[in-house]
């Protein structure tokens, strides 16, 4: 009876350790310090606070709708000397040069400093998509990322740590259930 007590407690501390160091980490949501955003054989990075509501820097998964603070950064000098056409879409958005689908969008201009930073106000959950167009002055070039993220829905993730909590919470409640109806039925005797 011993072990399967000792082997109850081991399965609980390994479901529940596997996700929970990432989760602790980033306060749910894990975030990936690069966070990159692919441009072909180039990269940037992209990253998304809600200040008002919490310090979380978030690279694929908002918590929560509302107010949000978009970075994006390019390192390369390369990347600087071009014109950024930068748009925030929804996730099944077709995407087209006036794209009248675009949820928000900033003017199409050269960022000489590598780095840009926008607000954008999300009004409902769901699934969106940054697009990133960048184009050199001769037209010749011209790079192209997308990055999906979420907004105030529940991921992968948090739904798996959900699940383990409550098979958890239910093991525990039917061993002591069981436990109770034991002592209870040794009483009566």
């Amino acid at each position: 009876m011993r072990y399967k007590i000792f082997f109850l407690v081991i399965l609980i501390s390994v479901t529940l350790g596997v996700d929970v160091t990432h989760t602790w980490a980033a306060g749910w949501h894990y975030y990936d310090p690069e966070c990159p955003v692919s441009l072909g054989d180039k990269t940037m990075k992209f990253v998304a606070m809600q200040p008002k509501k919490n310090i979380d820097r978030v690279c694929d998964a908002l918590p929560d709708t509302g107010p949000t603070v978009i970075v994006l950064d390019a390192g390369d000098p390369e990347l600087r000397d071009m014109t950024w056409d930068i748009r925030i879409l929804e996730a099944n958005a077709p995407i087209a040069e006036d794209s009248p689908t675009a949820i928000s969008s900033l003017a199409t201009q050269k960022y000489r400093n590598g780095m840009v930073n926008f607000d954008h106000t999300f009004t409902h959950a769901g699934n969106y998509m940054l697009y990133v167009k960048l184009t050199s002055d001769d037209g010749k070039k011209v790079y192209i990322g997308k990055h999906f993220f979420t907004v105030g829905l529940v991921t992968e993730s948090e739904f798996y740590i959900y699940l383990a909590f409550s098979i958890c919470v239910f093991a525990a409640s039917s061993f002591g259930f069981i436990k109770w109806r034991q002592k209870r039925a040794v009483s009566k005797d």
